[in-house]
């Protein structure tokens, strides 16, 4: 007679597994389509957290249904859990981009790396059928000669929580200081968009879940409800994460707007060329503090190729930055700079009396034509708002 209730189960659990490998997939696919360092290196996050993802929910199968095959899997199955928090954390640094955000420390890994290398030396010390028994016995402990390594081997669910955690707490940490910077009334940080709040949701109740699960009896724990809620909430994340990473839909180029001098050249009195300084960054203050000085719209010819020179950054870079945190294409973006100057030119006590075509190659306009096609975008846009 066929257990519903054991196949519904392993079906539940599978999910995630089978999400987590089409998600990393995805991922390596875009991987080759990179516009900046930075992506490459989130996407290449983004793949090794799945992998531990991918890790923890295979193993959790093999405990309940394959117990032999988990022994083989036990180390993998320790490493899922304890670095699955810390590439989350990175990864949410990443995301958020964080101006004062110093080099992500390598020590994050040594206790992750420290507890598997102990357990895995003890592991060597433990015949196989022993280590078969415990996951047999979906105990916590068992008694006798190995009651001590018993606990440890069971203890994984206990590790992820206190890694979960204690890497929460950083996470917490680090987006109430973005929240603040963003709130400032001349910040140029936006701030995160709803997906980003959603995905905090989500991983709030995985938390929560896996807490649960800790506190009830092993045997009991993997064939819950709560086990059944983790596994949904986290495929969601995994397929949300990977689409909004996939469409770039979070803040890939802002950087540090603070540019330090090299001590020599401070001392020699060199003059750094800007360029070279700023050169394959961007940032809202960079692009805006360029347009306002330099005025580069009032060229009635001004193209993005002539931007990208003056930014010396990628067009493709360039372009995707303009779309994305001012939704608007490179010709909307010089021509409201141009309508913003009509408007400035229209004020002065000089300009009184005088039409608007009169004004239209001071602003930057090269007919009356030009400048019709822009305010009708502009009507256009507002209309549709």
């Amino acid at each position: 007679m066929i257990d519903f209730k054991l196949y519904l189960n392993s079906l539940i659990l599978l999910v995630p597994v089978f999400t987590a490998c089409a998600c990393m997939s995805l991922t390596a696919l875009s991987h080759r389509n990179c516009f900046t360092l930075q992506e490459r290196t989130l996407k290449s996050i983004h793949i090794l957290y799945l992998l531990m993802t991918f890790l923890s929910w295979i193993t959790v199968f093999c405990y309940l249904f394959l117990p032999e095959v988990f022994v083989y899997l036990n180390i993998p199955c320790l490493a899922g859990f304890v670095l699955a928090p810390v590439f989350f954390y990175r990864l949410i640094r990443l995301l958020i981009r964080s101006e004062q955000d110093e080099q992500f420390s390598w020590l994050h890994y040594l206790v992750p790396a420290l507890i598997s290398a102990v357990f895995l030396v003890w592991s060597l010390f433990v015949p196989f059928e022993v280590q078969a028994a415990i996951v047999n016995s979906r105990e916590r402990s068992i008694a006798g000669e190995y009651a001590l390594y018993s606990r440890l081997f069971t203890s994984k669910p206990l590790l992820r929580f206190i890694f979960m955690l204690v890497y929460y707490c950083f996470i917490a940490r680090l987006l109430v200081s973005y929240y603040r910077r963003a709130s400032y009334l001349d910040s140029h940080v936006p701030k995160p968009a709803r997906w980003v709040i959603f995905l905090i949701i989500l991983s709030l109740f995985f938390a929560f879940s896996s807490v649960v699960t800790v506190l009830m009896p092993r045997k009991d724990a993997v064939t819950s409800i709560f086990t059944a809620i983790t596994s949904v909430v986290a495929s969601g994340q995994y397929i949300l994460l990977t689409f909004h990473i996939i469409r770039r839909k979070y803040l890939p180029y802002a950087v540090s707007e603070s540019i330090k001098v090299e001590p020599e050249d401070a001392e020699n009195g060199t003059q750094i060329d800007e360029r070279r300084l700023h050169a394959g960054r961007l940032t809202r203050r960079r692009l805006n503090g360029f347009f306002r000085k330099q005025k580069p719209y009032l060229q009635a010819h001004f193209k993005i190729t002539d931007l990208v020179e003056a930014m010396d950054v990628n067009r493709s870079i360039l372009s995707a930055f303009i779309n994305q945190n001012y939704g608007i294409n490179f010709n909307r973006f010089v021509n409201q700079w141009r309508l913003q100057e009509l408007k400035r030119l229209q004020k002065l006590p000089s300009n009184k009396g005088k039409s608007v075509a009169k004004l239209l190659d001071k602003a930057g306009f090269t007919g009356l034509r030009h400048y019709y096609r822009a305010v009708a975008a502009e009507k256009h846009e507002n209309h549709q708002s």
